[in-house]
């Protein structure tokens, strides 16, 4: 029986695509159509009530670069690789609160002039806004006057964006009972809905969300493949975990389940890296050896082409990271050190002195690059080693003698330059100036430093030039030998991750927080707690209508584990209907479109100029979809006795 072939992965690519700037149109322009934003800490989306689906839907994200114009200001999709600038990069969330309104007023600038809206000094639209459950006053406050008095709405209503999910799938909200499981990128809630309307002081919220999960999955790579941690990028576990985690319906089972090696062996997804293969060739030739070495000589030369565009790829992506490193350190930025660190240097000097030899490199590659092309050459040897030409001979095994002959007398003449540089040193009792000359510092003289250099250069030619000899020689013995088909070393394997159980460790953390370390209750123990603080009646009517929204429930099997949870706490045949949403990051916009344009909601629940005015920023109307206003409390002031001054002896007391 034939062995089953394993399923080789392509690893995931993160591909973004610029928003486009859409027209606003006169129609648009003289109505006064609702303008839905769905805020999460994740992702934007925004768009007209008028329209099916968002326009716009981006990354929650701003790349400022210092130092340098407004208008090079990054916002979502206009970021094409998020790695080369997540130094810079910032958000206006803290966990799921915004707190930073400079980065959400620029979001919102983006969102404006990406909708067309140009009229002058004001946004003449109703907008609806997402905010987090529980969302303090204080933040509301300053969203409100972010809103009324920067960009002149004329009115703002607030909803919390996974009631508005909710809202999307119940048709009848009256005397509506829910059970509200939002799963989002940096906490999760549950959330009752009792009688049509948001219990917030049943309400639960746990700090745990995709953004540990994409963290755990990193970290758990990055120690399995220490050889690999640079190419596992957050973006790319992002892109696996989405890809290829699911979650468990009993997860202790399925943990035994892997310890069986077959079943191992069929489950585990192998993800294949980018790699430089080793060209394969034909096991026989019409036109014999030579006709080989010059198709090898020129599979060499394409390998070396190839390989010096990905360094140079490499080198402009490094080049970048340094220069946005060095823009926070001009602006003193708190986390200027530790990106220092992490690049491994100690002093901004240290980083000029890097990105000065990092450009120098780069020009060196495009202008070897350049001249390989300009000259179509054929063959890596040529211009330096003629005399292997292979014109110049007429048997393989002569030429490739030769090649190794020239091998060894290269690699020779390397050991006798840098032997000679050393008794040049004196290295039997080198002083500070004499080891500085050594290894590459400061020299006093300059001959001395014109003399290094040249050494530099000639150490790194022979060194190129070994490493053309060797590949030759790889190649041709690839092409050769006989053995090579069950003996060779599988250069693809070495470039590929297997994920195993990780496939249902990582989602696992939702349901068991305490795997990284959050002492808190899973989401099973948290739906228990809160269908504990009902009555029976309450509790069947919350389990009849569980709802699942959020980021993390686009994840296999959340639905069924959650029945699995529900049948194990609930009571003996009782029932319990669980349902996910069908698109749990747009439903949420979706939900909120649908509110602003039933039952005249927008009019009745909608914070007018005037209102915020009178009433306060943080004033919001209660709906389904909203938090629960609380004013602020009054502040206490003690009120300190008033002391009479003492009655003079020339003046009658008053009694």
């Amino acid at each position: 029986m034939m062995p089953e072939r394993e399923t080789l992965y392509s690893l995931p690519v993160y591909q973004v695509h610029q928003d486009p700037f859409l027209s606003y149109t006169e129609e648009l322009h003289n109505s006064r159509i609702p303008l839905i934003i769905d805020n999460g800490s994740y992702q934007c989306k925004a768009g007209w009530a008028i329209e099916d689906k968002p326009s716009l839907v981006f990354r929650n994200l701003v790349a400022k670069h210092r130092g340098k114009k407004e208008s090079e200001t990054q916002v979502g999709n206009d970021i094409k690789n998020i790695e080369v600038v997540r130094w810079l990069l910032k958000t206006q969330f803290d966990k799921n609160v915004v707190t930073q309104f400079d980065v959400q007023e620029t979001v919102f600038d983006y969102i404006f002039n990406h909708l067309g809206i140009n009229t002058q000094g004001c946004v003449d639209h109703p907008i609806v806004l997402t905010e987090a459950a529980c969302n303090p006053n204080y933040s509301r406050q300053l969203m409100s006057e972010l809103l009324f008095e920067c960009y002149n709405v004329p009115q703002v209503a607030y909803g919390i964006d996974s009631l508005f999910s909710f809202y999307y799938y119940n048709t009848k909200p009256k005397g509506l009972f829910g059970l509200v499981v939002s799963l989002g990128y940096s906490a999760s809630h549950i959330l009752p809905v009792v009688r049509s309307r948001f219990d917030v002081r049943n309400a639960k919220r746990i700090n745990v969300g995709s953004q540990h999960m994409i963290n755990l999955l990193q970290r758990i790579l990055q120690l399995k493949y220490p050889a690999h941690a640079s190419v596992i990028t957050p973006s790319r576990a992002e892109c696996l975990m989405h890809e290829h985690m699911h979650f468990s319906q009993s997860y202790m089972e399925d943990v035994r389940k892997w310890e069986d090696e077959n079943y191992s062996k069929k489950n585990t997804h192998i993800v294949q890296l980018p790699y430089v293969p080793l060209p394969g060739s034909s096991s026989s030739s019409a036109s014999g050896k030579m006709e080989k070495c010059h198709t090898l000589l020129k599979r060499v030369q394409a390998i070396r082409l190839k390989q010096r565009a990905e360094k140079l790829s490499f080198d402009e992506e490094r080049l970048q990271e340094y220069l946005s490193v060095q823009d926070l350190l001009e602006d003193g930025d708190n986390e200027a050190v530790l990106a220092l660190q992490e690049l491994g240097y100690t002093s901004a000097t240290e980083l000029q002195a890097g990105i000065k030899k990092l450009s120098c490199n780069i020009r060196k590659i495009k202008n070897q690059i350049a001249s390989q092309q300009d000259e179509q050459q054929d063959s890596p040897l040529k211009n330096w080693c003629e005399e292997l030409n292979l014109k110049n001979f007429s048997d393989a095994d002569t030429w490739i003698n030769d090649v190794k002959q020239k091998r060894k007398e290269v690699a020779e003449a390397r050991q006798k330059l840098s032997s000679d540089r050393l008794k040049s040193t004196h290295i039997g009792g080198f002083s500070s100036t004499t080891a500085n000359d050594l290894f590459g510092g400061v020299f006093g003289d300059p001959v001395e430093m014109q003399s290094f250099q040249e050494y530099t250069m000639e150490l790194e030619e022979k060194k190129e030039q070994i490493k053309i000899l060797d590949e030759i020689l790889a190649e041709y013995n690839k092409e050769f030998s006989k053995s090579e088909a069950n003996f060779s070393f599988n250069l693809a394997e070495y470039y590929q991750l297997q994920l195993g159980i990780e496939q249902i460790r990582v989602p696992e953390i939702i349901f068991q927080p305490t795997m990284i370390g959050v002492e808190q209750a899973g989401i099973a123990e948290t739906i228990e707690m809160v269908l504990a603080r009902y009555t029976q009646n309450d509790q069947q009517k919350l389990s009849e209508n569980i709802f699942i929204t959020g980021g993390c429930a686009n994840l296999p099997y959340i639905k069924q584990r959650i029945e699995t949870e529900l049948l194990a706490m609930r009571p003996f045949q009782s029932k319990f209907n669980v349902h996910l949403a069908a698109n749990p990051v747009i439903d949420a916009w979706k939900g909120a479109r649908k509110w602003a344009l039933s039952d005249d909601n927008l009019r009745k629940f909608s914070v007018t100029r005037s209102e915020y005015e009178e009433k306060g920023g943080d004033y919001i109307k209660d709906h389904l979809c909203s938090n629960h206003y609380i004013t602020f409390p009054t502040p206490t002031r003690k009120v300190q006795p008033v002391v009479q001054p003492a009655p003079s002896k020339s003046e009658p007391e008053i009694t």
